[in-house]
């Protein structure tokens, strides 16, 4: 807080007491505020963000200062945070027991469910509801930060796993390298004559990517595009041995039946055969693309992107970070006013263009693909139609349940039918332990 020096001579020593205790130099708390010499209020706000690289760290303190020059009486305090949701949780878990959680945080979705079940982030919708912009928000952003209909965060770094192909090895198959699949019929089809293998039968090159362990995010979108719930997350509780869910977990294990991918852990993604040039077709995420194409320069114009693929209904693996309020913030409205910030359209764009970040913002849409049509409609196509993890306070017990599952039936330990029978009420029966 900047104070204009005042004559002592002209001060009585009560004003004078007065002055001092307000230029204290020890820095205000989450929540302290004072007056400034025109009578505004003086505001901290606290924001903490995953780390990543340097851009990324660069960017979000940057953007803070922006907003501290076009709100004098706002000081922002950022903190980077480590990129394990793990670790992360741990800091939260100890600010909240000292007090000191964040007004703002960049939140992973997966600590929606957790954390929106604790109470720890504020409801968003009166906000929203008196925000200008909020129509030119994309449904997905708008609505991937709800837990029991309360908007408890807002996207803004859509995180999609696109399906990827090599147009050089379609057209050695005789496939046409402009129409990748659209549906799971093409994609079986596809699949076979896009393998290649030696005179013992073994894959030498894959015609699809399947994982085989660590495989949640792949396998969910299949689930979903069949028409299933997995959670019904209105009333949190799993959905997962529902015929819907059993279809689609066949389809994969039937593919994967007729030798037609080279087993892998989805975790890691330095190993996925695609990248080493060992597969024609594969899920990657936006990072691993950028990632292959800055390591392997001629490989630019021979990959090709597929559009979200279809069954039942048209749904990919689109995950989110979101800007949310803490609970305890005594800015709830400053706070907000930083989130609208940063959800402007010059922030948004700005973060694709520092860090390649998909806009979020319906009136950026055409300006994005326009950059970059071939990449960047099939990027929107995921972003438009992409969903995450359920939001749900017992994300880990399902994702543990749900990789489970896919491993017993993927390595034809157990039917489809019975991995997922087995899944839901080993989640059941967990959940029950923990309600006692």
């Amino acid at each position: 807080m900047n104070v204009k020096k005042i004559s002592a001579l002209t001060l009585s020593a009560v004003m004078l007491g007065g002055l001092l205790a307000g230029c204290s130099s020890s820095p205000a708390k989450q929540g302290e505020s004072a007056k400034e010499a025109g009578g505004k209020e003086s505001v901290k706000l606290t924001f903490w963000f995953p780390g990543a690289d340097k851009a990324n760290d660069e960017y979000f303190n940057n953007a803070a200062k922006e907003f501290e020059k076009l709100h004098p009486n706002v000081q922002i305090e950022t903190t980077v945070l480590p990129s394990a949701a793990e670790d992360i949780d741990t800091k939260l878990n100890a600010a909240k027991l000292s007090g000191t959680m964040p007004d703002v945080f960049s939140a992973y979705l997966a600590f929606m469910g957790s954390r929106g079940a604790k109470g720890d982030f504020a409801p968003l919708d009166a906000y929203i509801s008196k925000w200008d912009e909020k129509a030119d928000v994309m449904e997905s952003a708008m609505t991937a930060g709800k837990y029991q209909d309360k908007t408890l965060g807002l996207g803004f770094f859509p995180a999609p796993e696109i399906l990827t192909y090599r147009k050089d090895y379609f057209q050695e198959a005789g496939l046409d390298p402009n129409k990748p699949p659209a549906t799971w019929e093409e994609l079986a089809s596809y699949a076979e004559k896009l393998t290649k293998r030696d005179a013992n039968g073994n894959v030498t090159r894959a015609g699809f990517d399947i994982p085989y362990t660590s495989a949640d995010v792949f396998v969910e979108p299949f689930l979903r595009q069949n028409g299933a719930k997995l959670i019904d997350e209105q009333q949190s509780v799993p959905v997962l041995n529902d015929n819907k869910a059993i279809e689609g977990l066949k389809f994969l294990v039937d593919l994967d039946s007729k030798k037609v991918s080279i087993p892998y852990n989805y975790q890691k993604k330095d190993e996925i055969p695609f990248v080493s040039g060992k597969s024609a077709m594969s899920f990657l995420q936006t990072t691993g693309i950028s990632n292959l194409i800055k390591n392997n320069p001629d490989l630019k114009d021979k990959l090709g992107f597929a559009p979200v693929l279809k069954k039942e209904t048209k749904v990919g693996f689109n995950g989110y970070r979101l800007f949310t309020i803490g609970n305890t913030s005594k800015h709830k409205e400053e706070a907000f006013e930083f989130i609208k910030f940063m959800m402007s359209n010059d922030q948004v764009w700005k973060r694709y263009k520092e860090l390649k970040i998909p806009v979020v913002k319906k009136s950026l849409e055409k300006q994005f693909t326009d950059e970059d049509p071939a990449f960047n409609s099939v990027l929107m196509d995921y972003v438009k139609n992409g969903k995450g993890k359920p939001v749900v306070p017992w994300l880990s017990l399902y994702n543990k349940y749900i990789i489970q599952s896919y491993e017993e039936a993927i390595s034809k330990k157990k039917s489809p039918e019975q991995a997922l029978k087995d899944a839901q009420e080993n989640v059941e029966k967990e959940l029950k332990n923990i309600s006692k």
